[in-house]
């Protein structure tokens, strides 16, 4: 199993597509997670005991009141990912897909072990902050303070500390989307 992972901005999702469509099975953490708090009975009580039932919906969660809720109290982002972590690692695994693409692996340890390897997207400080205003339709100033808030991951220094031991590959998503292509198809070889 390859890890996919990154800054904001840099293009994760992007290379999961480009991958996806070379018909490469790759589950996006992130979507999982949606799923498993629409699906997953013991998820569900869980968040329901820690958080209170009216923080469920039929859909899953409400995920406005929560973010807003882990943003403010860390604690609360804790007690989420307590519940939510084990249960997402244990979905992954039995997935056991070729790919996972995520933000935060290092919130996993017990999926960690399992990547035979990470790739790390990454781009440039402007390319970051155009597709994040262009594409998720962020203020400049969001865009910059969200840019600023993972500053350390931009040295690959940081990511050979966070993954110890782990052959990491980057990946530089700076140009257009047939370079990244290119790059990849040349990795897959």
């Amino acid at each position: 199993m390859i890890g996919i992972t990154g800054s904001i901005g840099a293009g994760k999702s992007l290379v999961g597509a480009i991958l996806r469509k070379r018909k490469i099975r790759v589950i996006d953490a992130d979507v999982a997670v949606h799923h498993l708090y629409r699906d997953n009975q013991e998820l569900r009580s869980a968040i329901a005991a820690g958080f209170g039932a009216d923080m469920l919906t039929e859909k899953g969660i409400r995920r406005g009141r929560m973010a807003e809720l882990v943003f403010k109290d860390p604690s609360a982002r804790f007690r989420l990912e307590s519940l939510v972590y084990p249960v997402l690692t244990d979905y992954l695994l039995c997935a056991n897909p070729v790919f996972v693409e995520a933000a935060l692996f290092e919130n996993v340890p017990k999926l960690v072990e399992r990547l035979d390897e990470i790739w790390v997207v990454t781009a440039s400080e402007g390319v970051r902050l155009k597709r994040l205003m262009e594409k998720r339709g962020f203020s400049e100033e969001d865009a910059r303070r969200r840019i600023e808030l993972q500053r350390s991951r931009d040295s690959e220094e940081y990511w050979q500390r966070l993954f110890p031991g782990k052959r990491l590959r980057f990946i530089d998503n700076t140009l257009d989307e047939d370079h990244l292509r290119t790059q990849i198809k040349d990795i897959l070889k």
